[in-house]
């Protein structure tokens, strides 16, 4: 796929004028870069998981893009992070502390709050489409 906005945001101009009463500044992009969206679903034991994005270069020593830690707070929900990447290689990775990977798996045996907990699972798409 091209890169282009997120495809949440609208890229075409306006051709309605505007006027500010101050100057408006505006970088142009050194690079091209590509949206993608990496999507968890925290299982009950969320602080137990995190996940980065790393880009691989030709030395060796990969740099992380972006890196995220589950909390308590993550348990059982969904997390959705959006960020544009430089053409590159790029290496996902997600991790789980205890190694018991995204269950649904509650310590306790106290059923009196009804939660329901939900296994997790995680996707990284682009423009839409799948990839990880």
């Amino acid at each position: 796929a091209p890169p282009s906005a997120h495809p949440s945001e609208s890229s075409a101009p306006s051709t309605s004028p505007s006027s500010s009463a101050r100057p408006s500044t505006s970088f142009s992009p050194t690079e091209t870069c590509y949206w993608i969206d990496v999507i968890v679903v925290f299982d009950y034991c969320s602080s137990e998981t995190s996940w980065d994005v790393q880009r691989i270069n030709d030395v060796g020593d990969n740099i992380v893009v972006k890196a995220y830690q589950g909390t308590r707070d993550d348990r059982d929900t969904l997390r959705k992070e959006s960020m544009c990447l430089e053409e590159g290689q790029y290496e996902f990775t997600i991790y789980d502390s205890y190694g018991d990977g995204l269950l649904s798996d509650s310590d306790d045996d106290d059923d009196d709050d009804d939660n329901i907990n939900v296994s997790g699972h995680y996707n990284v798409t682009s423009y839409g489409e799948l990839i990880v």
